[in-house]
C-alpha cells in the first residue's frame, strides 16, 4: 500500500514538475521573443534611418533643386497666382495677424534680388539641410503677385487721428537719429554723402513733412550704401520699419483733410493679410538657405530686407515699373491698403 502511495505521489510530482516547467518555458520564451522583438525593431529603426541618410547623400543636390523648382507654382499673372494661393492662405491663423501696410511690388523686386543671390550657394545649403524647403521658396514671386493682387481687393479704409499721432510718435525717434547721424556723416570733414541732401530732409514741419522724412531716410541709406556700409549703427530691420510706416502715412496724410473713424477689418484685408504672413514665413525660409550656405553675417550682408527700399538706380528698382501688373501705375498700388491712416491734417 504503502509504495503505491508513493508512486503515485511521484508521477503526481512528474506531471506538476513538467507543468511548471512548460509554463517556465512559454515565459522565459515570451520574455526572450519580446526581447529579441525589441531588438529587431530598433535595428530595422536604424536601418531605415542609415538607409535615409544614404539615400539623402547619394542625391546630387542639383536634382533635389530642378525637382523642387519643377513642382513649384511660378505663374506671376496676379489673378492667377491668388487663385492658387488662397485656399493656403485661409488656413492660416487669423489671431494676432498683423495688418499689412507695405508696398508688394516693392517686396517682389527684394525677392527676386535674393533669389538671385542665393542661387549660387543653393547646392551648399541643400547638402546641408534635411529639409530644405526649396520649393515654397521657388513661389515667392508668384506669392508676393497673389499679395499685390490680393491688397488691389481691399476698400481703402482710415484711421483715426490717435493711431496717426501713435505712428509718428513711433517713428520720431528713429528719424531724429537718423538725421542727427546723417548730419554728422556728410560734414566736409568727413563727406560720406553729400551734405545738401540731409540739409533737405532735416527742412520742414509738420505731420506730412515728417512722414516724408520716413521715407527719404531709409532712401538715403540704401542710396548712399556703398559708402555707408559697415559705418552706421541702424539695422535694415528699422529701416524698413520707417519706410513702412512713412510709406503709410504719406498715402493718406493730406493738409486740409479729417480723418475718418476706424472700420472694422473686412474679409478682404484678413485675406490679404493672410499671404502677407506667408510671404514672410517664406522669406524666412530663404534667409535659412543662404545662412546655413554662408553663414549669418555673410546671408544678411547678401540679402536685401523683404521690406527694404531698393538702392536707386538698381536693376531691381528699374524692373518694378515695368512689370507692374494691369491697374498699377507707376509700380504702386492704385489704391491704399485698409488700415493704413487717412486724411489727416497737416499741422
Amino acid at each position: 500500500m504503502g509504495g503505491n502511495k508513493d508512486r503515485k505521489a511521484g508521477a503526481k510530482g512528474a506531471k506538476a514538475g513538467k507543468r511548471d516547467g512548460e509554463k517556465a518555458g512559454k515565459r522565459d520564451g515570451a520574455k526572450a521573443g519580446k526581447r529579441d522583438g525589441v531588438r529587431a525593431a530598433k535595428a530595422g529603426k536604424e536601418e531605415a534611418r542609415s538607409a535615409r541618410k544614404r539615400d539623402r547623400t547619394g542625391v546630387d543636390p542639383a536634382v533635389l533643386i530642378a525637382e523642387a523648382r519643377a513642382d513649384a507654382f511660378t505663374d506671376e499673372a496676379p489673378e492667377r497666382a491668388f487663385a492658387h494661393f488662397r485656399p493656403l492662405a485661409e488656413r492660416v491663423p487669423a489671431a494676432d495677424l498683423p495688418v499689412f501696410t507695405g508696398q508688394p511690388l516693392l517686396m517682389r523686386a527684394n525677392v527676386r534680388a535674393a533669389l538671385d543671390a542665393l542661387e549660387p550657394h543653393l547646392p551648399a545649403a541643400v547638402s546641408a539641410l534635411r529639409e530644405p524647403r526649396l520649393k515654397e521658396v521657388f513661389e515667392l514671386p508668384a506669392l508676393v503677385m497673389a499679395l499685390d493682387f490680393s491688397a488691389a481687393r481691399v476698400p481703402v479704409a482710415t484711421l483715426s487721428a490717435g493711431e496717426i499721432d501713435r505712428m509718428l510718435a513711433e517713428g520720431a525717434p528713429w528719424r531724429e537719429l537718423m538725421l542727427s547721424y546723417l548730419e554728422v556723416a556728410s560734414h566736409p570733414l568727413i563727406g560720406l554723402l553729400p551734405r545738401e541732401r540731409v540739409a533737405a530732409v532735416r527742412a520742414g514741419s509738420g505731420k506730412l513733412d515728417k512722414a516724408r522724412d520716413f521715407v527719404a531716410l531709409p532712401g538715403l541709406f540704401a542710396e548712399f550704401s556703398g559708402a555707408l556700409a559697415g559705418k552706421h549703427p541702424f539695422p535694415a530691420d528699422t529701416l524698413d520699419l520707417l519706410a513702412t510706416l512713412g510709406g503709410a502715412l504719406v498715402q493718406q496724410v493730406r493738409p486740409g483733410n479729417a480723418a475718418a473713424a476706424v472700420p472694422k477689418r473686412t474679409g478682404e484685408s484678413i485675406l490679404r493679410d493672410r499671404i502677407a504672413a506667408l510671404v514672410a514665413e517664406r522669406y524666412d525660409h530663404l534667409q535659412v538657405l543662404a545662412a546655413v550656405a554662408l553663414g549669418k553675417r555673410k546671408a544678411d550682408e547678401l540679402l536685401p530686407a523683404l521690406r527694404a527700399a531698393v538702392a536707386l538706380g538698381s536693376a531691381a528698382a528699374a524692373a518694378a515699373p515695368e512689370d507692374a501688373p494691369a491697374g498699377m501705375a507707376d509700380g504702386a498700388p492704385a489704391a491704399a491698403p485698409e488700415d493704413a491712416p487717412a486724411g489727416m491734417a497737416d499741422g
